[in-house]
């Protein structure tokens, strides 16, 4: 796994290398660079992610909960209508019901439940991490339309994809538990005996279109990203059933099991292909207010994620404040010249919802 993830880097290091070297002679005005972090987890504190003792500190939401990272550090030159970028990138999305969450958090604690308990379990999740080109372009459609378009092409250093569902129960009055699950587990990192050799990587083809209409002091815009697909030969993937009562300990000490428990093991090509992260956007700009819009995210697997902001200048400086909605998050940017910081965090004191930006380029004299 060591040389899998030094050749990404060494694979970066020599793009940036050998494009840096071929503009020597670009103005530069032409360049530019950005990295952004944008991280939400509706059931734990990011801080503690990957602790120990993560699964006491769960505290799902009613329904559905959602969890996503979105990293990214992105080199661009400009063009003539165009621009091309460098990048590495991380993205995962999971949603996950209430009962999977308590029923995790439950098996952690140890022992029984107090009572009656029912679980129905649903976890859809999926995370890939890689380092690519992406190449753009911007139409001037006339009218007060615009539109872009853009795709890059990935090297991934890792995916991952787990899926969990079925229904779980405990009943009390006989201290016996209950399930029926199916489970299916991929990832770049998972191992079984006779494994078969895995590609050191896999590749991506992502796309990006958008379109926007300005007219007066009124904008409109629709995007999609991240439509596309994913593929990695060999991928290691695991298939789970479970079906099985625990009954109660006998008179003679001993606990029966009637379980069924069937388990397989494959490595296909695996091919993934991923719907579009769609932004619907409207905008109204008139003085002395500012800017004001409004946005609504739509995640495949989860739906709609609303926000709302406001900018202004003052003199050099821009001025902005956002609020999103499911993740109670509100953001502030402030920009001047070339550059722009954002910030965003919610009103928790252990954060669930943080987000980091800061873009940079030389602005033409």
């Amino acid at each position: 796994m060591r040389r899998r993830r030094t050749g990404g880097r060494r694979l970066l290091a020599g793009l940036v290398s050998s494009l840096v070297a071929t503009a020597t002679g670009a103005s530069a005005a032409d360049w530019a660079v950005a990295v952004q972090t944008d991280r939400h987890l509706d059931a734990l504190a990011l801080a503690h992610l990957g602790d120990d003792a993560a699964w006491s500190r769960l505290s799902p939401r009613p329904g559905r909960n959602l969890g996503y990272f979105f990293d990214e550090l992105r080199l661009t030159r400009r063009t003539d209508g165009g621009y091309w970028s460098l990048l590495a990138r991380q993205r995962a999305v999971a949603v996950v019901s209430e009962g999977a969450l308590d029923l995790a958090r439950t098996v952690d604690a140890g022992g029984d439940p107090a009572g009656d308990r029912h679980w129905s379990v649903a976890l859809d999740y999926l995370g890939f991490s890689g380092v690519g080109v992406e190449f753009g372009r911007r139409l001037d459609l006339g009218g007060g339309w615009q539109g872009d378009a853009a795709c890059q092409g990935l090297q991934l250093q890792r995916l991952s994809a787990r899926q969990a569902h079925g229904e779980a129960a405990y009943q009390a009055e006989t201290a016996s538990y209950s399930a029926e699950l199916r489970s299916r587990e991929i990832d770049s990192r998972l191992t079984f005996p006779y494994q078969s050799a895995v590609a050191g990587h896999g590749l991506g083809l992502l796309c990006r279109a958008g379109l926007q209409w300005q007219g007066g002091a009124w904008t409109v815009a629709v995007e999609g990203r991240d439509a596309g697909v994913l593929s990695w030969n060999g991928l290691p993937q695991q298939d789970a059933v479970l079906s099985t009562d625990q009954q109660t300990v006998g008179a003679d000490g001993f606990v029966t099991y009637g379980p069924l428990v069937q388990g397989r093991n494959t490595q296909p090509r695996l091919r993934r292909t991923l719907a579009p992260i769609s932004t619907w956007s409207v905008g109204w700009a008139g003085s002395p207010l500012g800017q004001l819009h409004a946005d609504v995210v739509w995640l495949p697997g989860w739906g709609a994620l609303p926000g709302a902001g406001w900018a202004r200048a003052f003199g050099d400086w821009q001025l902005g404040l956002g609020w999103r909605v499911h993740e109670h998050r509100a953001e502030a940017s402030v920009a001047r010249g070339g550059w722009r910081l954002a910030l965003s965090s919610d009103s928790q004191s252990a954060a669930r919802s943080a987000g980091f930006r800061l873009d940079w380029h030389v602005v033409p004299p």
